[in-house]
């Protein structure tokens, strides 16, 4: 049966908020009809993991009978000059022992975070490439020795495009090592979406799956790259994106990975439209 989790970043609003905390999502996840969810923390989105976090978070999981099967965790592992964060690697390693103490084997992190007025260009992705295959072989080491695979995403625009994400993971070469392919992602970067999935679905350990109304006049719509269209996060099914045709490429690769489905949207009922992401999505894959 395809593993079909939703991530708890779709409640990030009600967490935000303090409607709820952190360790009510796995109840809310179970309220959606999942029975297994990613969690997501770190940076914007709170503390970063450790044991304690870890424990509370796996008693909250088991009372409502869900599994937590994945973390997303923020991090930048370069430094200033542009060279490996050491200390930034290390806290990643400690995070992904955590998520090893409570038995879950899959963690995705960041590598590195530019905003729009730093520079994205090819000369400084060439440049960062290094040290960046360094930093991650480092951390997929670590997590082989603890008994979890790692994975980078295609997150910001540093990483949108994804012949930068398929680069770094031939250099890396790590068996331990592969790619959370976050579908809305690819818009932060031009590309043709349909085909930047099929390149990096072959290393797929993850995928998020979420929905966006593109060319969006909201006043909440987000801005990707320099240039591109606003959009505006939604209920899967309810963009523009073509996520069947997505779908369908990783399924065509023939891998097993993990599908999560994530609802980010600023407007409506927070449970109703994580609850139809998450039925959408189980739907698609059948």
């Amino acid at each position: 049966m395809t593993d079909i989790a939703i991530s708890s970043y779709s409640f990030h609003r009600l967490v935000k908020s303090g409607e709820v905390r952190l360790e009510d999502t796995p109840r809310l996840a179970r309220e959606c009809g999942a029975d297994a969810i990613e969690i997501a923390t770190g940076g914007t989105l709170g503390p970063a993991l450790d044991e304690a976090m870890a424990a509370r978070l796996a008693d909250a999981a088991d009372a409502a009978d869900v599994a937590i099967v994945g973390f997303a965790l923020a991090a930048d592992l370069l430094d200033e000059a542009g060279g490996v964060d050491d200390a930034a690697v290390q806290e990643v390693i400690a995070q992904v022992r955590a998520a090893a103490s409570i038995g879950v084997d899959r963690v995705r992190h960041d590598a590195a975070w530019r905003g729009a007025n730093d520079d994205c260009s090819d000369e400084a992705w060439d440049a960062a490439l290094w040290p960046l295959t360094k930093a991650c072989r480092t951390i997929a080491t670590a997590g082989a020795a603890s008994g979890v695979r790692t994975s980078i995403e295609n997150h910001g625009l540093f990483l949108a495009a994804a012949w930068r994400v398929q680069q770094l993971l031939e250099q890396v070469q790590h068996p331990n090592f592969g790619v959370t392919l976050d579908l809305g992602n690819l818009l932060w970067a031009p590309q043709d979406i349909v085909e930047s999935t099929r390149s990096l679905a072959p290393h797929a350990v993850t995928v998020h799956v979420k929905d966006f109304k593109s060319g969006s006049s909201d006043p909440a719509a987000w801005p990707t790259y320099p240039g591109g269209p606003k959009v505006l996060p939604v209920a899967l099914g309810a963009g523009d994106l073509p996520l069947p045709a997505q779908i369908d490429a990783i399924l065509d690769a023939d891998v097993s990975p993990l599908w999560v489905a994530e609802f980010e949207g600023p407007h409506g009922d927070v449970r109703a439209e994580a609850k139809r992401s998450f039925e959408w999505l189980r739907k698609q894959l059948g």
